[in-house]
């Protein structure tokens, strides 16, 4: 009898030895794939709020930068990032989520404003499905970087921040170069960055200056 229990014995054993290491590993990459996270999403914050960053900043190091900067607040349901100068008080500006559809996938981004408000700081595409050397674009410096300083002040009657026109058509100071090749996600990209920007000005602005929250 013990000769024939003894195989179902060990092969139980065996079994939940293996099951617990692989639950072990499991919840060991959950966790360390959540801090990888975490800290992109502290670099992007950074980065839009022109926080400067030395080459190849560590994460300790970075997330040190971030816990004396930055801090997050609750605005209308909606989180917003504070960013302060080295003396922890004076504010440099906010930082907030954006996103909306895009030609392939959902795009979301960061978008860094001065602290009136006033212009745009920084903004970033961190993750979207578009294609890679046409609507993909949209995360490379040349595309992001022509949003820096563009004034939140819409010159047109119908309230948006900026255009995207044909690469070397703008004629206005908020016309902004498209992606060549891709019209879907530069349309999208203009759509819902604009929405995003009209809604922080329109609905969350006055409740931070009030300190409504």
């Amino acid at each position: 009898m013990r000769t024939r229990l003894f195989p179902i014995f060990y092969m139980f054993v065996l079994t939940l030895f293996f099951t617990s290491i692989v639950s072990a590993v499991k919840v060991f990459n959950e966790a360390k794939i959540e801090t990888n996270q975490r800290v992109k999403l502290q670099r992007i914050i950074l980065s839009v709020l022109n926080i400067p960053l030395k080459d190849k900043t560590p994460d300790d190091e970075l997330v040190q930068v971030f816990a004396k900067r930055v801090k997050a607040i609750e605005v209308k349901d909606r989180t917003v990032y504070v960013g302060y100068e080295e003396d922890g008080h004076a504010v440099i500006g906010y930082a907030f989520p954006i996103g909306g559809p895009g030609f392939w996938g959902p795009i979301y981004g960061m978008v860094g404003v001065g602290p009136e408000a006033s212009k745009i700081l920084g903004i970033a595409f961190y993750k979207h499905s578009e294609t890679p050397g046409l609507g993909a674009r949209i995360s490379e410096g040349w595309f992001t970087k022509q949003f820096e300083g563009l004034s939140l002040y819409p010159i047109g009657g119908d309230r948006k921040i900026f255009y995207l026109k044909p690469e070397g058509t703008g004629k206005a100071p908020n016309d902004l170069d498209a992606v060549t090749g891709a019209t879907g996600t530069s349309r999208a990209v203009e759509v819902f960055v604009n929405r995003e920007l009209d809604h922080f000005l329109q609905e969350l602005w006055g409740s931070i200056e009030k300190g409504d929250r």
